[in-house]
């Protein structure tokens, strides 16, 4: 005869619905805010990139447009160096002056970022003061989001040989030698 204590309750073995259940919605409360901080972080991140990038290919065709004109021999009003059709890049003698540089693109294709150049010259010091300012297509209301610019000094040029430009959107050069 097996004997039974009635004395002793019954002790239970594992969780109940309700525990399962509670646990399950704390467990996706907190996903929520884990994924929320995530998302949070990862665009943040990637508006850091894209500033960064921004900040990249202007430096790097300031300093294509010194390097083509820090030993002219002549500056003028011509169109050496120029913007696109499309305003999405700066040409040099009709090339790309970042041909390895392709910039963002815009859901319809487009460049992402719009350049403006403006190219001022002063005889006397024999500078050219070269600003380029990128304007962000994909949110065309934010206005300029970036401008870099250089003053070059055209040690080769005399004063004579440099046009009046006042932020001239467009410049010619020459490095022929000067004869006397």
């Amino acid at each position: 005869m097996i004997r039974v204590n009635k004395n002793k309750k019954n002790r239970r073995i594992g969780f109940t619905l309700l525990e399962m259940v509670l646990v399950i919605a704390i467990m996706m409360m907190m996903s929520f805010y884990l994924y929320s901080t995530f998302r949070t972080v990862n665009f943040s991140h990637l508006k850091v990139a894209v500033v960064n990038d921004m900040h990249d290919y202007a430096s790097l065709t300031l300093k294509a447009i010194q390097n083509h004109l820090c030993n002219a021999t002549s500056i003028g009003d011509g169109a050496d160096i120029k913007l696109s059709d499309q305003a999405d890049y700066v040409l040099i003698n009709d090339a790309n002056a970042l041909p390895g540089f392709t910039q963002y693109h815009t859901g319809n294709g487009s460049a992402k970022w719009g350049l403006s150049l403006k190219i001022s010259t002063d005889r006397t010091s024999k500078t050219v003061h070269v600003v380029l300012e990128l304007t962000d297509r994909a949110y065309p209301a934010s206005g300029i989001a970036y401008t870099d610019e250089v003053t070059i000094y055209c040690p080769s040029c005399t004063p004579d040989n440099m046009a009046e430009l006042t932020d001239a959107d467009h410049c010619s050069f020459s490095n022929e030698p000067i004869t006397t």
